[in-house]
């Protein structure tokens, strides 16, 4: 049997318990909210794809790699001794986080733990080329290895590619919906039901002055 899909992208109706600026923008913050913090769309075909924290959705890819950088970042600069005195280390662990990368690619784990832990992984060799940089002293060496990260991060988008995120939305049944179910068109929909509203809400108050 088919599991029942379950979409917050059915419904283009907005529900405001009053209408006031505040609200409104309110309103705007969380339906948008999916795009900034999930960076996947919120339905269940896409469960494995972000933690529910509360009502608030983080990408799993995106809370596992940046918080495991910052938290490794602040190991390696709190043990400089060692880590400063045997830099090989720090080209070991960022060597195995581009293994990790690699594997995360090609292999494309369907669940989150498994997700958690590549991306966990790559976090943690990303804080060692940081670490790395900032323990070279040489600026002009500094500069080329930050130029190699951001070239990095590029070339992974790139082989990504712009609809990685919503891939599973191109076989998605809820296509034939009622009210088809697309994640970007319905949200602008709701965005500029919002934004009529405060157009209204403004005619209103110019009017009455």
């Amino acid at each position: 049997m088919t599991e029942e899909i379950e979409s917050p992208y059915l419904n283009e109706e907005i529900n405001l318990s009053r209408i006031t600026p505040f609200h409104i923008y309110l309103e705007m913050m969380k339906v948008t909210a999916w795009k900034r913090f999930a960076h996947h769309p919120t339905c269940s075909q896409y469960k494995e794809h972000y933690y529910n924290v509360g009502k608030l959705k983080l990408c799993v890819g995106c809370t596992s790699l940046y918080s495991t950088i910052f938290l490794s970042l602040i190991i390696y600069m709190t043990i400089p001794s060692i880590f400063k005195t045997i830099p090989l280390i720090l080209g070991i662990l960022f060597l195995y986080s581009c293994f990790s990368a690699l594997v995360h690619f090609v292999v494309r784990p369907s669940t989150k733990l498994m997700k958690t832990f590549f991306r966990s992984s790559a976090g943690i060799g990303l804080g060692a080329y940081l670490a790395l940089i900032f323990y070279l002293r040489l600026w002009w060496l500094q500069i080329i290895l930050f130029l190699f990260l951001f070239a990095g991060f590029a070339v992974y988008g790139l082989i990504r590619g712009k609809g990685h995120n919503k891939r599973k939305c191109s076989t998605c049944p809820l296509h034939t919906a009622e009210i088809p179910c697309c994640p970007d068109k319905n949200t602008n929909i709701k965005i500029k039901k919002l934004n009529e509203l405060v157009s209204s809400q403004i005619r209103k108050e110019t009017s009455s002055e």
